[in-house]
């Protein structure tokens, strides 16, 4: 009993120092990676939907930049300047924030794991990630997708553990926000028909069920997807002759063989852009930069950009009033790239047991394994995300779009991968070498501090600016 309350305290700390976070980010913070809000601001002046051609980034579905405006409108501040209607975009996603940390946390506390201690870090290395926290005090529409994408997953885990039909709705309303939120919400989509494909598959019992849901559950969402105006497939595609738009060109393909050239960034070469992860170079100057200033090597290096910009505030380096020069916050970046290897390290060897489990429960066609893995649900929506960023990044091949935030609406894959291998290697572990687990605890607590230090101090970077601009 004593334990439990210890558990549910910190928790409540950890969410609590994450909404902290978060709000006081919000309070500060004016800027994003991307003008958003001009999509807001053109929908207030017009009272209909812009087309990509309006705006950068007028491309996207418009279910943020709708709900944006409309809030706008409601607290009468659509003729209010700029920086004030920040506000409110920032405002909006900082609930979603909220509201995907509450799903994360009852998620993890009523998976099925032994580890209780493992199940507080896995929930902290969610709730105090950066990235996650950064992206959740901007007004973009990365939060709402990643917000209902959760739900989706969420929702589709209790259906397999409950088998009741009822929750077939709310997985049917929750995939078709994200999708209405960003494009990239369609893998959530194949994800989920995957898994009741593989259900069918494995189950004898309700088989033609699972199956008429594997191929009906598709349908049904591209059919209301289509019909839904805030996606303008319909118009998109007798204007521009695509339902799906981007706002910048494609790129052949790269070459297989050869070094990323000196002084250069984004994606060159497959070889060193993919099969590469340049860690010494990252510890040796842990920042983004742009021209003029010198390029470090690991900026043509996919798997170090996510790992960068995944673990900090500063990394990216690009919003004008988030980024710095100079040295003094190395050795806080450094300490967090070198203490983020651990958690890091299990989350892939817990996606290839995962995926080897779930492929081996569906060549034997073992219902009681592939139930472990919740059929595969939770890799399949992580990699599905993973390769969908390398196709994209193949693509369009530029640093921009290399960011972690994409794979993001597979949040709830990212403690269930971490603790379907820790939970077996804290049982092997607790047979005689209870210590390594100790020092990995303790590893874990000294990256959550050094995570609240990095958005601390991105917060006072902040906050000088706004009070200097205000004569505070």
């Amino acid at each position: 009993m004593q334990k439990n309350r210890i558990y549910q305290f910190l928790y409540l700390a950890i969410f609590l120092i994450s909404c902290g976070l978060r709000l006081a980010l919000v309070a500060f913070n004016r800027e994003a990676n991307d003008p958003h809000e001009q999509v807001a601001k053109l929908i207030l002046q017009s009272n209909q939907l812009p087309l990509k051609n309006d705006c950068w980034e007028c491309f996207q579905p418009k279910l943020y930049h709708y709900v944006f405006a409309k809030t706008l409108q409601v607290l009468q501040l659509e003729n209010n300047p700029g920086y004030q209607q920040n506000l409110v975009g920032e405002a909006i996603n900082f609930f979603a924030g909220i509201m995907c940390l509450v799903v994360v946390g009852l998620f993890v506390k009523n998976a099925p794991f032994k580890e209780e201690r493992l199940k507080l870090l896995a929930f902290g290395l969610v709730a105090l990630n950066p990235a996650l926290i950064g992206i959740s005090s901007q007004a973009t529409n990365d939060s709402f997708v990643i917000l209902f994408s959760s739900l989706a997953l969420y929702f589709t885990y209790k259906y397999f553990r409950q088998q009741k039909l009822t929750l077939l709705i709310p997985i049917l309303v929750f995939v078709l926000l994200g999708i209405s939120s960003k494009t990239n919400g369609w893998v959530t989509v194949i994800a989920i028909s995957m898994a009741f494909l593989i259900k069918a598959w494995v189950e004898n019992e309700r088989r033609t069920h699972h199956l008429l849901l594997a191929i009906g559950f598709p349908i049904v969402v591209i059919l209301l997807s289509i019909l839904n105006p805030l996606n303008q497939y319909i118009v998109n595609y007798k204007q521009f002759g695509s339902p799906i738009l981007v706002n910048i060109d494609q790129k052949p393909l790269p070459p297989f063989l050869g070094m990323t050239p000196a002084g250069q960034s984004g994606i060159w070469y497959i070889q060193d852009g993919f099969f590469t992860f340049k860690f010494v170079d990252l510890i040796q100057h842990p920042r983004i930069e742009y021209p003029p200033r010198n390029i470090p090597p690991f900026q043509g290096s996919f798997w170090t950009l996510i790992y960068g910009r995944a673990n900090s505030v500063f990394f990216d380096n690009s919003v004008p009033s988030w980024s710095t020069s100079g040295t003094a916050l190395f050795p806080l970046a450094q300490g967090i790239f070198i203490l983020a290897l651990l958690p890091t390290l299990l989350l892939s060897i817990g996606t290839a047991l995962e995926t080897y489990w779930m492929l081996k429960s569906v060549i034997k066609r073992d219902p009681v394994s592939a139930g472990k893995t919740s059929f595969g649900l939770f890799v399949i929506a992580f990699l599905g995300y993973v390769f969908f960023e390398i196709l994209y990044t193949l693509e369009y091949r530029s640093l921009t779009v290399i960011k972690p935030i994409f794979i993001y609406p597979a949040l709830l894959s990212f403690p269930w991968l971490f603790l379907r291998i820790g939970d077996k290697l804290s049982a092997y572990l607790t047979k005689g070498k209870r210590w390594l687990i100790y020092l990995f605890e303790g590893a874990c607590a000294v990256l959550f501090i050094l995570y609240i230090t990095d958005v601390s101090t991105l917060i006072v970077q902040l906050g000088r600016v706004y009070l200097q601009k205000h004569g505070l």
